[in-house]
């Protein structure tokens, strides 16, 4: 009879929990499908210390799942440079975003951080210092008509200000 008992409870919590956990998962789905297809465009990036930016042109492919987005393509620069860039991120029950960037010459970086409205800010933490830190700030934005813009934010130098060292802005086709 306990054991029955037991049985029911636990069912029953299981049953609240993910009912209570279905909404804000369905609304960072509805966010999410915001990244599907294919976007281009262009924008700033500052690759070195000291370095003035330069001018890019990026396209991009995103897919999602209900917990899940990728972000996968290439901006190239003329011809100075041409570098793969992706973010991977996974959103939890608490809405907390984790994931992997990459598009910096020392290799992937973590990431991790909330959705506050349509932008996901996210903390990057290089594999090695970056302009004399290992952290900085990224914001992916979109507002769902089919604009992404991603912003970085970094020290200009160890200890020093910040300042935006990459902006993109992304339209979809």
């Amino acid at each position: 009879m306990i054991s029955a008992t037991l049985r029911s409870s636990a069912l029953t919590l299981a049953l609240g929990a993910a009912l209570l956990s279905t909404p804000a998962q369905a609304v960072e789905e509805d966010f999410l499908k915001r990244f599907d297809g294919t976007f281009s465009g262009s924008g700033e990036v500052s690759r070195n210390e000291g370095e003035a930016s330069t001018g890019v042109r990026c396209s991009m492919k995103g897919t999602s799942t209900p917990a899940t987005v990728s972000m996968n393509g290439t901006c190239r620069a003329a011809i100075i440079f041409s570098r793969q860039i992706s973010a991977d991120l996974k959103v939890d029950e608490s809405g907390r975003y984790t994931g992997t960037y990459v598009g910096s010459s020392i290799g992937p970086a973590a990431l991790s951080g909330k959705r506050s409205g349509d932008a996901i800010n996210l903390t990057i933490t290089w594999p090695e210092p970056v302009r004399g830190d290992t952290t900085a700030q990224m914001t992916i934005r979109n507002d769902g008509d089919g604009q992404v813009a991603i912003i970085i934010t970094d020290k200009m130098s160890a200890g020093g200000a910040s300042a935006q060292v990459s902006s993109i802005a992304l339209s979809g086709s």
